[in-house]
């Protein structure tokens, strides 16, 4: 989580409060972007989790339960919208994009994250069932409350817009700046029997698909930014009289 760090800090200004919009924002906020000079708005579906959000974690200064698909902020915008792991779960995930241009300010940053489907891993979410997704979660991940109310894993739908290609169009077509894209390994943090059988799971998919499919990293980050508006030239007033 280093790399959106450090992006969302380089544009901090002493003077300036950061209006930050973490659309489907979870239970928690894993980034670290210092003390105070920020107001930070998270919007999520699922109730439970932003009210896990909002009366255990205690880190926002706003919580909307809201649909990124409808949700309507009228003429407020955001210098940083920070979306993670949330567009493979949206059908109509373009409309969501759609949304982020509007709120993001000009000069601002729009930040993703997403299982790229085409790593083994991502392959491995889109040709599963959810029943599998949360046994995965549970027995590998350790989590026992996956799946219900407030956990993930939620349903995958993956449209066309949540990939590398996708989200490339996106941009260009929208006169959006993709600054960056970093592939990034996830999973297990240790060097577990547990780990080293995903690992070679991936390998293997890796193998069979002929390269096709990366066990070399599960994720990609993208850094997008929106064009600062021009800046307008001083209207030159002319006082000379007519002869």
């Amino acid at each position: 989580m280093e790399v959106m760090s450090r992006e969302i800090r380089s544009i901090k200004d002493p003077g300036k409060v950061l209006e930050i919009l973490e659309a489907g924002c979870g239970q928690k906020w894993d980034l670290d972007i210092g003390d105070g000079g920020y107001v930070l708005t998270g919007i999520d579906l699922d109730p439970e989790a932003l009210r896990v959000r909002r009366d255990e974690t205690k880190d926002l200064h706003e919580a909307i339960v809201g649909d990124l698909r409808t949700a309507d902020f009228g003429q407020r915008t955001f210098d940083v919208i920070f979306n993670s792991f949330v567009l493979e779960h949206v059908p109509g995930a373009q409309q969501v994009l759609e949304r982020f241009n509007r709120w993001v300010k000009p000069g601002g940053l729009i930040i993703i994250m997403i299982p790229d489907p085409y790593s083994a891993y991502g392959f491995t979410s889109r040709m599963t069932p959810h029943w599998i997704h949360v046994l995965f979660y549970r027995l590998i991940l350790g989590q026992k409350n996956a799946g219900k109310p407030g956990n993930a894993p939620y349903p995958v739908t993956y449209d066309k817009v949540v990939s590398r290609e996708g989200i490339r169009a996106f941009c260009g077509e929208n006169a959006l700046v993709l600054a960056a894209e970093y592939g990034m390994s996830g999973g297990l943090s240790n060097n577990s029997l547990k780990q080293k059988l995903m690992e070679a799971y991936k390998k293997t998919l890796q193998v069979l698909s002929f390269g096709r499919l990366s066990s070399d990293y599960n994720d990609i980050i993208f850094i997008i930014r929106k064009p600062a508006l021009p800046a307008r030239a001083d209207l030159q007033v002319s006082t000379a009289l007519p002869a």
